[in-house]
C-alpha cells in the first residue's frame, strides 16, 4: 500500500501525469476523479491521494494510462494510525 499525503501517490503531478476532480459528493467526503500517466506503480484500491483513500479505480484500455477513481475522505489521523 502506498501512503502518500502530500502528492498524488504513485502518480506525481507534472507534465504528462495529472488528475482532475470531476465530481464532489456529500460535501467533499467523496470525490470522483480522472487521471492519466503512470511512472512506476499504478494507483490501486487502498492507496491514498492527498487526504483521500482510493475506494475504486478503473483503468481505460485506450489510452492505457488513463484511470477513473472514487475517493473517500480519510482524515490525517486515520492515515497515521494505519502507519503504526
Amino acid at each position: 500500500m502506498i501512503l502518500a499525503t502530500d502528492n498524488c501517490g504513485p502518480i506525481r503531478r507534472f507534465w504528462g501525469n495529472d488528475y482532475a476532480i470531476t465530481r464532489t459528493i456529500d460535501g467533499g467526503r467523496q470525490l470522483k476523479v480522472s487521471g492519466w500517466g503512470s511512472i512506476g506503480a499504478r494507483i490501486r484500491q487502498g492507496d491514498y491521494l492527498t487526504r483521500y483513500k482510493v475506494a475504486e479505480v478503473e483503468y481505460s484500455l485506450d489510452p492505457d494510462d488513463m484511470w477513473h477513481a472514487t475517493l473517500d475522505f480519510a482524515p490525517r489521523q486515520d492515515i497515521k494510525e494505519q502507519q503504526q
